[in-house]
């Protein structure tokens, strides 16, 4: 069968069953916002931006047509593919390429098409050089193993739209290209990786849809890098520009919600804080990933219908007609298997996802192996692995001199965070251990305990790159649907001076955001602890009660605790609001018989395999009464960052080849040119070399995924049991 589709049934969006409201641990109920209702504000036609290149016109005017309820807002621009595109924002691959993003004109004051093109030139990491592969091997300059030919600019219509408003919005963008094709009609659904922006699969699943003539829909998934800077009441509307609530109010894509008496006294008592909408909306916008997936499709293929209908299918562009993808990397991995799971109704025709970030559901039963032994843990959510290694990785990383990162490592206190792991709590380091292994030998048990916890025993080298408490404390916030004010487990985000004291941001800094920011505090703002004996201060510096370094164990320890369901009754509350959050976005493993191929590098230390992809396999095994649909790619020496800085250039792949590889599978299997691959796993091989001075990746290193992998390679699924080799 080609790529156009057979009618399919009930095509309707799964309901929001979340509650209407929830109660904070004051006793306050607070409305929970149902993002996609009916009742939102009509339709809006605005511009884009009001200052827009001279290649980039406004989109000739459709006849009135029905879009989905839920959007708010909408507005177009068509790129000539000259002076500004699709996929290279007019820079074109050369300009993808250049060492720093393209600077505005006024940074205290730029445009949005001015951030748009910082965003997209970021999105396609061209810039870190191809030693890696990256920009030779696969990217969006390479399309089927092959160089694309030009500039790889692409003329077409861009559509950004919004969902709901303020802390409880959605942004869209979607993307048609000129060469759209009505013969094959496609779209490719890219929610954003991490905490991103909606731009920021633009340089990977967006060039690969546009390569092959699909449109392409985006969602932030209710994220991205807005933020609300308390200080100075600077908050980032939907096109990325800045500027005062007072007059952004019905633009701004996030409002920390304070009122005026509240935001003043709040600025008096911790001045110069910022709150951004991940970790500060109060609207756990990780339940709702799959629903917005879900919703940039059905936003892509109305628009479809209603500017695109010359030469379109008779039936129009619906899901019966149009081929669907949806894919993602990291979280955008774990919002396209979301969707996966939500679409009840045939809306997504298959699913490919890279190294997933899955909050998964009771494994009650299924385990998972590695050469033939049981794995020590297997299935927690992110919340909890993420928060256990915070407090274990500083003691850990004394095992790995040589890895990268360590020279900057106050080897002082992270002896001292060694000697206070030591209790009683067997997910750390227990009394006995340490007493026969001595102080020296408190690093290795550290690593042992991240071990026991599912990490890979290699990922010691990784640990310390990847102690990042910032994670853990923003999905906390997240979860339990805190406020800024809340300072939960007294954390806080601001900008800081060279004391790590916190400071006003720069207006550039602010207005730079969206085009720079991953999602977290605007750079360069870093986790401030609010409660260090010494005052607050930025959380790296943080002090114990004795007055030395201590890596913030108070705050960390406090964030422990919620995520496990440990905490005293003073923050027994807390607790169980995260655990209800948290509840409400996990992951069953039903796709209702859509097929998935998902990779996933063995060494990944962020979203460790044997939390995510490998119990997944079994979920989905279960789900579908044995019969799984999702084919899994493990790939060795690859982790969950494809960086190339010296330590990683010399000892891992990246991950981002198979990826590419991945989508092109798919696309294969649902031509009808191919069945997806047996889950397995790819053997590859390092660059070698010292650090900093790898030779060239070449294909050698990164065998193929194959069509029939050796006996030994095979991942299996027998008795409920995922078989690793």
């Amino acid at each position: 069968m080609g790529l156009r589709h057979h009618a399919r049934d009930d095509r309707r969006r799964p309901a929001d069953r979340r509650p209407a409201a929830v109660t904070s641990p004051s006793g306050e109920s607070v409305p929970r916002p149902v993002r996609r209702s009916a009742a939102l504000a009509p339709l809006l036609a605005a511009a884009l931006t009001a200052a827009l290149v001279p290649a980039a016109t406004a989109a000739p005017a459709a006849p009135r047509a029905e879009l989905p309820s839920y959007i708010s807002a909408l507005s177009s621009v068509r790129y000539d593919g000259v002076g500004d595109d699709l996929l290279t924002a007019g820079l074109g691959f050369s300009g993808l390429r250049a060492a720093t993003p393209p600077a505005p004109a006024d940074p205290d004051r730029p445009t949005a098409a001015e951030l748009r093109r910082q965003a997209i030139w970021a999105s396609a990491g061209l810039s870190a050089g191809s030693g890696g592969g990256l920009g030779r091997l696969y990217g969006p300059n390479v399309d089927r193993g092959r160089p694309v030919p030009g500039d790889g600019k692409v003329a077409g219509v861009e559509y950004r739209a919004v969902a709901g408003s303020g802390s409880h919005s959605v942004s869209f963008v979607v993307q048609v290209p000129d060469d759209f094709d009505r013969d094959r009609p496609c779209v490719v659904a890219a929610p954003a990786s991490g905490l991103g922006g909606v731009y920021n699969m633009v340089g990977t699943a967006g060039a690969w849809g546009l390569h092959r003539r699909c449109a392409v829909a985006y969602t932030d998934k209710g994220m991205g890098p807005a933020f609300d800077d308390l200080h100075s009441g600077t908050v980032m509307a939907h096109d990325g520009t800045t500027g005062p609530r007072t007059q952004t109010a019905d633009r701004a894509a996030f409002d920390a919600g304070l009122s005026d008496d509240e935001r003043a006294r709040f600025d008096a008592e911790r001045p110069y804080r910022v709150a951004y909408k991940m970790a500060h909306a109060k609207t756990n916008p990780q339940a709702t990933w799959g629903r917005d997936v879900l919703g940039s499709v059905e936003l892509a293929l109305a628009l479809l219908d209603r500017d695109w209908r010359q030469g379109a299918p008779r039936a129009g562009y619906t899901p019966a007609t149009t081929t669907v993808i949806a894919t993602g990397v990291s979280n955008g991995g774990g919002a396209a298997v979301a969707a996966g799971e939500d679409d009840r109704g045939g809306l997504i025709d298959a699913v490919v996802a890279s190294e997933p970030q899955m909050n998964l559901a009771p494994l009650n039963g299924i385990r998972v192996t590695q050469g033939g032994r049981a794995v020590p843990a297997a299935g927690l959510p992110l919340i909890r692995y993420g928060s256990l290694a915070s407090l274990l990785q500083p003691c850990a990383a004394l095992t790995e001199p040589t890895a990268p990162g360590y020279s900057s490592l106050d080897t002082a206190a992270a002896h001292r965070r060694c000697a206070a792991l030591v209790g009683d709590d067997p997910r750390l380091i227990s009394r006995r251990d340490a007493k026969r292994a001595g102080p020296d030998g408190l690093p290795r048990l550290a690593q042992e305990a991240l071990v026991r916890a599912g990490y890979q025993p290699q990922s010691s080298y990784l640990q310390l790159a990847h102690y990042d408490p910032q994670t853990p404390a923003s999905y906390a916030m997240s979860f339990a649907r805190a406020s800024v004010a809340d300072s939960l487990c007294g954390y806080g985000w601001a900008r800081t001076d060279a004391s790590g004291t916190p400071v006003p941001y720069r207006t550039a800094e602010l207005a730079a955001a969206f085009g720079t920011s991953s999602g977290r505090a605007p750079a360069p703002g870093v986790l401030i602890d609010e409660n260090s004996p010494g005052g607050p201060v930025a959380d790296a510096r943080s002090q114990g009660p004795d007055g030395r370094h201590d890596y913030n164990l108070r705050g960390e320890s406090c964030v422990y605790r919620l995520a496990f369901n440990k905490a005293p009754r003073a923050e027994g509350e807390w607790a169980a609001r995260l655990a209800e959050g948290l509840d409400a976005t996990r992951r069953t493993g039903d796709l209702h018989g859509k097929p998935a191929l998902i990779v996933h590098g063995r060494d990944d230390t962020r979203v460790p395999v044997n939390h995510s992809t490998r119990p997944y396999l079994g979920l989905n095994s279960r789900a579908q009464h044995g019969v799984g649909t999702v084919a899994y790619v493990e790939v060795t020496n690859a982790h969950h960052f494809d960086s190339t800085a010296p330590g990683f250039d010399n000892r891992y792949v990246p991950l981002g080849y198979y990826y590419q590889q991945a989508l092109d599978l798919m696309w294969q299997r649902l031509d009808g040119r191919g069945q997806l691959p047996p889950s397995q796993v790819v053997r590859t091989v390092p660059r070698g070399g010292e650090p900093g001075h790898a030779p060239e990746l070449t294909p050698a290193n990164v065998p193929d995924i194959a069509d029939r992998p050796a006996a030994g390679d095979r991942v299996r699924i027998t008795d409920e049991t995922v078989r690793i080799p």
